[in-house]
């Protein structure tokens, strides 16, 4: 039986979420809940923990491991997700050539979200707090949305970012989410530019198999939304 490898795991739950279209080591907005944490000790998430829980803009991003859940008298729900997290953990060899007689290991488990519990007291459950920066609207990037004839519907106040190519429509963060109105724009015309595609607009779906939403040719439609808007 192969050794279980949390190196691979950690890299296989990156490739996953890009898969999706995440890149969880970027996210340019801010959840209305704060950072990921665990919601008994009030320790936030660090290094690849961190972005990874981010990077599923949950609106409280608490968590909690399965004994915790216990504790708080509370169960996980059935059917419900759980999420993989990393810590480093020092281990005793002898004859270890550097003499400290430690080695560092990488080592997993598991954590629940508190959606996915139920049963606590809502008190012990922190209340989603707004992070809202002053947005100013870019006039030039305005008038680029503005102009484009027949554009995709843009939906504001998703949690995340993302084109829904059967409903034609673009969903965004609140702007004031943002840390910066650059960002805003850039993730915006981004989803903007997956609807270049559509049957509405080039039909290079339907048309070119090879170029659906989400394929690796797909990426080939992003030079013509420059196109659409010129």
């Amino acid at each position: 039986m192969k050794r279980f490898d949390v190196y691979e795991m950690v890299t296989n739950l990156i490739i996953e979420r890009m898969e999706v279209g995440v890149v969880p080591w970027q996210m340019p907005w801010k959840t209305s809940g704060g950072m990921p944490r665990n919601l008994v000790s009030k320790k936030t998430y660090r290094g690849f923990n961190f972005w990874y829980l981010l990077s599923f803009g949950f609106e409280n991003p608490s968590f909690l491991t399965f004994n915790q859940v216990k504790d708080l008298g509370g169960s996980i729900k059935k059917g419900s997700k759980s999420y993989q997290v990393v810590f480093w953990k020092m281990l005793d060899i002898e004859n270890k050539p550097d003499d400290t007689g430690k080695v560092p290991m990488l080592r997993y488990y598991r954590i629940f979200h508190i959606d996915s519990v139920e049963g606590i007291d809502p008190s012990k459950i922190p209340s989603s707090e707004t992070h809202d920066h002053d947005f100013n609207p870019i006039a030039a990037c305005e008038e680029i949305v503005s102009q484009w004839e027949d554009s995709p519907e843009i939906e504001h106040g998703s949690h995340n970012a993302c084109y829904i190519p059967l409903q034609d429509k673009v969903r965004m963060p609140n702007p004031r989410a943002f840390y910066k109105d650059e960002e805003y724009y850039s993730v915006l015309f981004h989803e903007l530019s997956h609807s270049v595609g559509h049957r509405k607009r080039l039909n290079r779906h339907e048309k070119f198999p090879d170029h659906r939403f989400g394929s690796h040719d797909y990426s080939q439609d992003y030079p013509n939304f420059y196109l659409i808007l010129n």
